[in-house]
């Protein structure tokens, strides 16, 4: 937004400017719609009246309400704090920081989907779930090419609005997933450890899901997500287990709700063979199985510069399928 011609230098800005630039924050601030809003009403500005003068009190909301957003943002601006700022100009200048001011608010649009991590905070082990998997030899449970693991997670929100704040405001749910206790002598077990300790944490945000070691095949975030399970992760075994995956699918419950499947497929199946060297002779077979202690861990990170910028509660989480 261009100073209107209709100004003078050293003129006030009306209030249906004002209102403008009221408007595209409280955008970002408010409830919004779609990717815009971070559900933060105690920094919703209010409008001033169409041929009132902009008071004092409205510009100190409008200046509160840019420096918080910005802050979460980790936006850089230029737009004094407060109208008691050295730098504000005085009633009758006014009209000199109205270059500022739209620089700043168009910055600020346009990075409405950033977030610092200064003002987030990671929320650690809000759901887990654990088993230990053995030979088939000893017993069950067992995790095989015959016997697949997978672990099924719900994650509600208060209402559609604040499941679409959580993930406009840079919050993220995020998977770990651990295979501990493994003898080392067994190939098959020792791989998928190793998958799993590669991929480190699968981080679910507005726009993509991806490994915090950035491996693995990433893919769409909350807002592509539907009500029918999309594979939004995947990262796959090495050498004879490269067919193993990790696969990590997604899909909306309702207005309020998330699903999550994590998949452990486990595809290799038992090799046989006939010994050729003295003195083993006959027919062989490997063996087709994972032991271990599997965990499955769910974190989140969430906006938290409370109680005056953007923080929002955490959401709720419950187990569909445990391991």
């Amino acid at each position: 937004m261009s100073i209107p011609q209709s100004y003078n230098l050293g003129g006030k800005i009306r209030a249906s400017d004002f209102n403008l630039f009221a408007n595209d924050i409280n955008d970002i601030v408010g409830t919004g719609t779609n990717d815009s809003g971070y559900g933060q009403g105690h920094l919703v500005v209010t409008n001033a009246v169409v041929g009132a003068s902009v008071t004092a009190s409205l510009w100190d909301e409008l200046l509160t309400s840019i420096k918080y957003v910005a802050r979460h943002q980790g936006t850089s601006i230029t737009t004094p704090t407060n109208t008691s700022d050295a730098s504000w100009p005085s009633p009758t200048r006014l009209i000199e920081i109205f270059p500022t001011l739209t620089a700043d608010i168009a910055t600020i649009v346009s990075n409405k989907l950033n977030s610092s991590l200064s003002y987030m905070t990671i929320n650690a082990n809000k759901i887990s779930s654990s088993e230990t998997y053995i030979d088939p030899l000893d017993g069950i449970p067992n995790w095989t090419s015959a016997s697949q693991v997978f672990y099924e997670a719900n994650i509600t929100y208060p209402n559609a609005n604040a499941r679409r704040h959580f993930f406009n405001a840079g919050g993220e749910i995020r998977f770990d997933a651990v295979l501990s206790g493994v003898d080392g002598s067994h190939a098959q077990s020792v791989d998928w450890q190793t998958l799993l300790s590669d991929i480190a944490t699968v981080k679910m945000g507005h726009t993509a899901t991806e490994s915090s070691a950035s491996v693995g095949t990433p893919g769409v975030g909350f807002n592509n997500l539907t009500t029918s399970y999309t594979l939004v992760y995947t990262k796959g075994g090495t050498g004879n287990y490269s067919g193993n995956q990790l696969n990590v699918h997604a899909k909306l419950n309702g207005t309020t709700g998330i699903d999550f499947k994590l998949a452990f497929d486990e595809i290799y199946p038992a090799a046989t063979g006939t010994w050729s060297n003295p003195p083993d002779s006959g027919p062989w077979t490997g063996t087709d199985y994972v032991a271990g202690l599997l965990t499955v861990t769910l974190d989140e990170l969430s906006p938290s510069d409370s109680p005056d910028g953007v923080s929002l509660p955490s959401p709720t989480y419950s187990h569909i399928s445990q391991l």
